[in-house]
């Protein structure tokens, strides 16, 4: 396998948001044959109160038909690879960040320049080695801010961390967010 077949794979879905890294202890344990993960996001915008999990799980559903078509494209190229849901076991969010897509916000979302955590995130684990990142600059959306820990209904956002045991998946922390704003139908 070699980089132009991943991009050319990509460039026939229109996917532009993604990014490729190295595989490690924690991929390895899930995936032992992995060499590296491709990591990309699926946008969900026009939101309110009333709609977003409606359309958080509309990208999910998207997600899910892009995976699977980059999966079967590299298999029928003879390179194994699997696809990763959102939400799932592995840390999705940090291999993001680490390639360069976002930086993980206070609310544990991935947090990108446009979208903020209006975004599910999914990833195909290769057989192979690849490996692309973004830069990112100066992003630190997060620095002053505590848009999603002040609305947070439960008190799960701290300042550095986030209580998942607290966490009530109500996505008030993606609607405040500041970070794609524009996104929203309506303000909180």
């Amino acid at each position: 396998m070699n980089k132009f077949s991943i991009d050319e794979i990509l460039s026939e879905i229109g996917l532009v948001e993604w990014c490729a890294v190295k595989s490690d202890e924690l991929l390895a344990e899930f995936f032992p044959w992995a060499k590296s993960i491709l990591v990309y996001y699926v946008s969900f915008t026009k939101l309110n109160r009333r709609n977003i999990f409606s359309k958080m799980i509309e990208a999910c559903r998207k997600s899910s038909e892009i995976g699977f078509y980059i999966v079967s494209r590299l298999r029928s190229r003879n390179v194994f690879a699997q696809y990763v849901p959102p939400f799932s076991s592995l840390p999705l969010e940090k291999y993001a960040e680490k390639g360069g897509l976002g930086v993980v916000g206070r609310n544990g979302h991935l947090i990108t320049p446009e979208y903020g955590p209006r975004i599910v995130v999914a990833g195909v684990v290769l057989e192979e080695f690849y490996e692309t990142k973004r830069d990112l600059g100066s992003f630190n959306p997060c620095e002053g801010c505590l848009a999603c820990t002040a609305f947070c209904p439960v008190g799960a956002i701290g300042l550095n961390s986030v209580k998942t045991y607290k966490c009530i998946s109500c996505l008030s922390c993606v609607l405040v967010c500041p970070v794609g704003l524009k996104y929203n139908e309506e303000y909180i």
